[in-house]
């Protein structure tokens, strides 16, 4: 039985209303193109997407990485349900005999399919943001090709359509209309949360598709019969939202935009991704990063137990052991307003949902110097197991910070989580965790 079915018949609606719009011939297929986007916290993953890259921007991916990340998909290949299957996208040939070896030694070889880029530009690790998955009314998965902000890796562009010639029940669905990393929308079963920089990037995209009239006209029809009544000046804003919640198939909340009741704070998206700092767990509530609470925890340790702690995030992110790790990280987060943006979209997202805060550390972007210590960059499971008993899992992304390590793992116990610890702390010197690195290509309710 695959996930959602109410949801499928809403995404079939929306594209219906498109159709009948004439949008979708006008505009030259911008609209009425997608389908129902997955839920992040809901079913069972019975197909997962991975990508094991080459490089990360003009680098080569380090040896570090490398086994840091056969070492988290050895985890995946043994913990989750034998019945998952997985296709991995893999950028050259040494990286492609290593994942099927690997296979093979978990006993998954059955279950895992790889997929041979013969990259010449390079791959990076990073196969969330290429893509947008989406339920079509069939039941197959439909991969939104969107505009993406930023390539680590050339050959990154490559992913949906190696993936969509796999064989596996998916096809590709090039977006023109639609700039937004896969990695800025988190989605539970009622509607899909997206951060506010996409929100400006989609709209920039489609000022620059309006310089055609008849795609003008077109985006003007549309917001039009979205409304029910004349686009004006507002549609610019309007419309990135309509336009995303036509084709992932359920209503759109935007955060981190900023909030007009703290005029003396301009608030903005806390991370470069929503996933980086917010984690819907099933449909009423939200996991919301805090750098506050963990620079609280890691000040409060004594001494010598820091210094200990300190060796082993360095030694597990592949850092310099005489480094003041935790001290960069604290330094890096205390800055007030990176605050108020975190506590901002707590505030929005209380509206409507209950919310917890569990500690959150970010890096410098594109430094690749600090790791990011995120646990709402994580994968879970929520589905009837095979003996009829409810099964929940979190594939949860572990930095080698015991403190703060230990407060995610009980947070998410609280809720009822089975945690699966990923040791990724490597890895996540190069921005990302768990949840960029992988898709939940199909989920089903048992």
């Amino acid at each position: 039985m695959i996930l959602s079915p109410p949801f499928r018949v809403l995404g079939s609606s929306l594209r219906r209303q498109a159709r009948t719009a004439g949008l979708g011939a006008a505009a030259g297929g911008l609209f009425g193109l997608g389908g129902v986007l997955l839920p992040d916290s809901t079913g069972r993953i019975s197909h997962m997407a991975l990508q094991f890259g080459n490089c990360e921007f003009d680098q080569p991916l380090p040896q570090t990485v490398r086994k840091a990340v056969l070492n988290v998909w050895s985890i995946l290949f043994r913990e989750m349900d034998p019945r998952t299957r997985f296709t991995v996208v893999a950028a050259d040939r040494r990286n492609a005999e290593d994942v099927r070896e690997l296979a093979r030694k978990c006993g998954a070889a059955a279950r895992v399919r790889v997929l041979e880029a013969d990259s010449t530009e390079g791959m990076s690790i990073w196969i969330r943001d290429s893509m947008l998955p989406v339920s079509g009314p069939s039941g197959d998965t439909l991969l939104l090709v969107q505009r993406r902000t930023y390539y680590p890796g050339p050959d990154d562009r490559r992913a949906p359509e190696l993936l969509g010639t796999s064989g596996r029940g998916l096809s590709v669905h090039p977006h023109a209309a639609l700039c937004i990393d896969g990695g800025n929308v988190v989605s539970n079963r009622r509607e899909a949360v997206v951060g506010i920089d996409s929100i400006r990037q989609t709209r920039d995209r489609l000022r620059e598709l309006a310089s055609d009239p008849e795609v003008g006209r077109s985006l003007e029809d549309f917001c039009r019969r979205r409304t029910g009544g004349s686009p004006g000046k507002t549609m610019w804003d309007k419309l990135p939202k309509m336009l995303l919640e036509n084709e992932l198939g359920k209503r759109v909340l935007v955060i981190g935009q900023d909030d007009p009741k703290t005029p003396k704070v301009r608030e903005e998206q806390p991370a470069f991704h929503v996933d980086m700092f917010a984690t819907p767990i099933g449909d009423d509530r939200f996991l919301v990063g805090d750098p506050g609470l963990a620079i609280r925890t890691l000040e409060a340790l004594d001494p010598k137990e820091r210094k200990a702690i300190n060796r082993k995030m360095c030694e597990e992110a592949g850092l310099a052991p005489d480094r003041d790790l935790i001290g960069d990280l604290i330094e890096e987060n205390r800055d007030g307003a990176r605050q108020a943006n975190f506590d901002n979209v707590s505030r929005q997202l209380a509206r409507g949902h209950q919310v917890e805060r569990v500690p959150c550390l970010l890096g410098r972007r594109f430094s690749h110097s600090l790791p990011y210590l995120t646990y709402n960059n994580c994968m879970m499971e929520d589905y009837v197991g095979e003996d009829g008993h409810r099964v929940r899992k979190v594939y949860l992304p572990m930095y080698g910070c015991e403190p703060l390590d230990r407060m995610a793992r009980e947070t998410y116990e609280r809720q009822g989580f089975q945690v699966v610890a990923l040791p990724m702390a490597a890895i996540t010197v190069y921005e990302g965790a768990i949840r960029c690195s992988s898709y939940a290509l199909r989920r089903e309710a048992r």
